[in-house]
């Protein structure tokens, strides 16, 4: 029997990995010789680089500036991608939330200039297909720090250059390239996100995403009209409308900066994950694929993973099990062929993502699942 293992991680509580070796402790419990693949699998989001693990063929540190401006040791990995080495850097590492205490998440305080820095590094070390993983930013100014590392200079209505030591997006008046690094025009970038959110507006970056970062209701108006003012200045700048990229609101507008001003092209979260670690070669010729998250909601169709990998062995002509921490019954969880949670019984949010109790109930529901195919 071959099983194919491609969770995405429990967030706050198991990485992916541990997910998928709790997964393959259940199975070789229930099923004794059974042949096991795993491939911890992300969407783009936190935890793409701890995923992609076993594929990276280096790892190089860079020390950045956080979203606060305080030094951040963090780093960008290269693996291989279609016969070629790639670079790929993940948001969350230099501009995530995880990294800004709750009692500083103010977003006119938080800017994006070391994942700019990140990508300058790499750059100068020689990268020139870079891969940018957006999901878990802390920050909401349409991607102005990251292009301020970039060399980018950004001028108020008085034409004085505008600091790079905080979140500038309300005061942009104008936009100028002088001092970009060279380098760039001999880049390709892609980003990897599955978010379709516009640049502004109610369905932007700063109405959906500002809440979730400390801003208040004051702060998102604040914040949205920043973000349609710096359009404005892109627009005279290039002639490009950020408004008109799908998921250019990603990540607080990170991806209408790399999409709209540096030319990256939008991927999938989840299908540059699951192309680089080959999953639909994997789970061809399976008898079972097993995947998973934290939760599996309504928004689970909307690019998530275990709908995606479902999607897969579908195609394939695979049965998918996902299981989760929560599941909720109202979701459309096609073409999975069965949706489980974890919990054996009522119990409080932190039991739940309590690390070994998640780990020995994932355990547990993978044994039960596997018994009912042997």
């Amino acid at each position: 029997m071959k099983i194919v293992i491609a969770p995405d991680s429990f967030k706050g509580s198991l990485s992916a990995d541990q997910v998928s070796l709790a997964m393959e402790e259940g199975i070789h419990a229930a099923v004794k010789g059974a042949e096991t693949i795993r491939i911890p699998v992300a969407d783009g989001g936190e935890g793409t680089i701890d995923a992609l693990g076993k594929w990276v063929s280096r790892e190089v540190p860079v020390q950045v500036k956080g979203p606060t401006g305080e030094k951040v040791d963090t780093s960008f990995v290269e693996l291989p991608y279609e016969g070629k080495v790639v670079t790929f850097i993940e948001c969350a590492r230099s501009t995530g939330l995880t990294l800004v205490p709750s009692d500083q998440r103010k977003p006119f305080l938080l800017n994006s200039f070391g994942l700019g820095e990140q990508i300058r590094a790499a750059i100068e070390k020689g990268s020139r297909n870079l891969f940018i993983s957006l999901g878990g930013s802390a920050t909401t100014d349409g991607g102005t720090g990251l292009l301020q590392a970039l060399g980018y200079r950004f001028f108020d209505e008085k034409g004085e250059r505008l600091p790079e030591d905080r979140n500038v997006l309300t005061e942009i008046a104008d936009m100028d390239d002088r001092d970009v690094l060279p380098e760039l025009e001999d880049c390709k970038l892609t980003i990897a996100s599955d978010v379709t959110n516009p640049f502004y507006g109610e369905k932007g970056a700063a109405h959906v995403y500002g809440p979730q970062k400390g801003a208040n209701q004051e702060d998102v108006l604040l914040l949205d009209q920043g973000l349609e003012k710096f359009a404005e200045a892109v627009r005279g700048y290039s002639g490009i409308d950020l408004q008109e990229i799908p998921g250019a609101g990603a990540a607080g507008g990170l991806g209408g900066a790399l999409a709209g001003v540096l030319h990256a092209t939008m991927k999938s979260g989840f299908r540059v994950v699951a192309d680089l670690v080959k999953l639909d070669e994997m789970i061809a010729g399976a008898d079972l694929v097993l995947t998973g998250e934290g939760s599996l909601d309504a928004q689970s169709a909307d690019g998530k993973v275990p709908v995606s990998v479902g999607k897969i062995a579908d195609k394939h002509d695979v049965p998918a099990v996902a299981v989760a921490g929560a599941v909720e019954t109202e979701g459309d969880y096609t073409p999975l062929t069965a949706v489980f949670s974890i919990q054996p019984g009522p119990c409080s949010l932190e039991q739940a993502v309590e690390a070994e109790t998640a780990y020995n109930n994932i355990v547990h529901i993978t044994k039960q699942v596997v018994r009912l195919r042997k």
